[in-house]
C-alpha cells in the first residue's frame, strides 16, 4: 500500500517485504508473487519517480531469500534506475545480502553487480 511518496508491503509466503521511501528501498523476503507484472509494475514506477528528484544518499538493502525469473527481470529494472542515480553523482549505498551457503543468490547478485556497472556490498548472513 502506498503512504504519501512511501510503499509498504508486508512481506507474504511468496512476496517480499517492500519499503520504499525517500533515501531508503528495501526489499526482503520470497519473490515469486503469481502476477509478477502487478507486483512488481508499481514498484518500478516508484523507483523511476524517486530517481527523477532523489534524496543526496539513497541506501538500497536487497535480502532475497528464494527469486524467480520473473522478480529477477524486475529487480533488475530496480537495480538499473537506480545505477542511475550513481552514474549522475548522487551517493548510493548498495547491499545485497544472501545466506553464506546459498550460490544462487549470491551469483544472481554478482551477475546483478556486472549487467548495471555499480558497484555494490555483496554481504554473507551466516545462520
Amino acid at each position: 500500500m502506498a503512504t504519501g511518496n512511501n510503499i509498504s508491503i508486508k512481506g507474504t509466503f511468496k512476496t517480499p517485504l517492500i519499503n520504499f521511501q525517500a533515501g531508503l528501498i528495501e526489499i526482503s523476503g520470497r519473490s515469486i508473487p503469481e502476477d509478477v507484472i502487478t507486483f512488481f509494475e508499481p514498484l518500478v514506477n516508484w523507483v523511476e519517480d524517486y530517481c527523477k528528484s532523489p534524496e543526496e544518499k539513497t541506501i538500497v538493502n536487497i535480502r532475497i531469500e528464494y527469486i524467480n525469473s520473473g522478480s529477477n527481470r524486475f529487480i533488475f529494472k530496480i537495480l538499473k534506475a537506480i545505477a542511475s542515480l550513481h552514474k549522475n553523482g548522487f551517493k548510493v549505498e548498495l547491499k545485497w545480502y544472501y545466506e553464506e551457503d546459498d550460490d544462487a543468490i549470491k551469483n544472481l547478485g554478482n551477475d546483478l553487480q556486472t549487467l548495471i556497472d555499480m558497484p555494490f556490498e555483496m554481504v554473507a548472513i551466516m545462520e
